[in-house]
């Protein structure tokens, strides 16, 4: 006590005091305020804040103040204050090891599903765009997504599964980008997009709605990627083969889509306008050049392939994962298959009815199948 009353206490800003109301340097007017009373000029700024601040604020400088008047309470606050630092830059430092984490966890598929509902949000600019653009933009956000999990976690990827994300990402973004520009270059495109199912969606419950359903089966779709990054490392080697095969498949149907895409296009470009028959025999208004020559719905055929290889790149994963895995994967596959074959049925009755009298279209019809090619 003798030591503390002849040599000057030094106490450094609490860490809850408002700015400019700290302690200070003890001195021989103030060296009372180590022992539980306080200096005049501090009694009375602390009154005047009381009757001018707010109740939160008089709470802090009264904390401060207790800080100011015993060096016991402060060293307690200071501890507080640095043992809740050191708490928030834990958590934050381990978010990105908790993100990786969620890819072995059974927050994986809800994960993806979110992946797949972000480019879905674009039907709040036009409920027609989660069929088309943010279908392609949805595929590339979650092949991608699974790909920042697999990084964020630290562990090897195969090149067999990089392949598979690869695969998706370029397929996506491919048919997201090239649904878009034919969104704003296709005169009858804003025609048949009003007509669309979809496009009854109006208000904001029912896009939510939308862009739930739609992520969902999307996310069911994607999944065998999801399976085959979970257990990529330990799938059997006997297994490979299917795999391999797999792999050919997918990259086989995005890059037949991607060119059958182009030769309609291209086509269309140069078609001549009007429903009716063409009056140039060598250029008809439907596409039967290139891939169209033996099969009328190649994008369709390119589409359904890149699918069932993206299953079966999947299947020896989902083997080792559990059987259970094979739900998801499967009603995606199913789904596809289904709208795949009936688009090709829907477009060959509109075709024929529109075409009906022309002799070369039954020509063309009858030497081309409708989804798979006829040689």
């Amino acid at each position: 006590r003798a030591h503390a009353m002849t040599s000057p206490v030094t106490l450094s800003r609490p860490a809850l005091a408002p700015r400019g109301i700290v302690a200070r340097t003890a001195t021989s007017k103030s060296r009372a305020c180590a022992f539980g009373s306080l200096p005049r000029s501090l009694e009375r700024r602390r009154a005047a804040l009381c009757a001018t601040t707010s109740t939160p604020l008089r709470g802090r400088f009264s904390v401060a103040a207790s800080a100011s008047a015993s060096p016991q309470v402060f060293a307690e606050l200071a501890a507080k204050a640095t043992k809740a630092a050191i708490t928030t830059t834990s958590v934050v430092s381990t978010m990105p090891a908790s993100l990786g984490a969620a890819l072995a966890s059974s927050f994986a598929f809800p994960a993806l599903w979110a992946f797949a509902a972000v480019p879905c949000l674009l039907a709040f600019v036009n409920p027609v765009y989660v069929f088309s653009v943010g279908y392609g933009l949805s595929v590339a956000a979650q092949a991608a997504g699974i790909a920042a999990m697999l990084l964020l976690s630290g562990v090897w990827v195969p090149t067999v599964l990089s392949l598979h994300l690869a695969g998706a990402v370029v397929y996506g973004v491919r048919l997201g980008a090239f649904l878009y520009h034919r969104s704003v270059t296709w005169t009858e495109w804003n025609k048949r997009a009003k007509n669309a199912p979809e496009a009854k969606a109006r208000s904001a419950p029912q896009k939510i709605g939308v862009i739930c359903a739609c992520s969902l089966l999307y996310a069911m779709m994607c999944s065998p990627m999801l399976w085959h990054a979970q257990v990529a490392n330990v799938v059997p080697g006997a297994w490979m083969p299917v795999t391999y095969l797999g792999l050919a498949l997918q990259w086989a149907g995005a890059l037949l889509e991607a060119v059958a895409d182009h030769q309609k296009s291209a086509h269309k470009k140069k078609a001549t306008p009007g429903d009716g028959a063409s009056s140039d025999a060598t250029h008809h208004p439907w596409c039967d050049a290139g891939l169209y020559e033996t099969c009328r719905h190649p994008n369709y055929l390119g589409e359904l392939v890149f699918w069932f290889g993206t299953f079966l790149a999947g299947v020896p994963a989902m083997a080792t994962r559990g059987w259970w895995s094979f739900a998801p994967a499967f009603i995606g596959l199913a789904f596809i298959a289904k709208l795949m074959t009936s688009q090709c049925k829907k477009q060959d009755e509109k075709q024929k009815a529109r075409y009906a009298n022309d002799q070369a279209y039954a020509a063309w019809v009858n030497k081309s199948g409708s989804l798979f090619p006829k040689f």
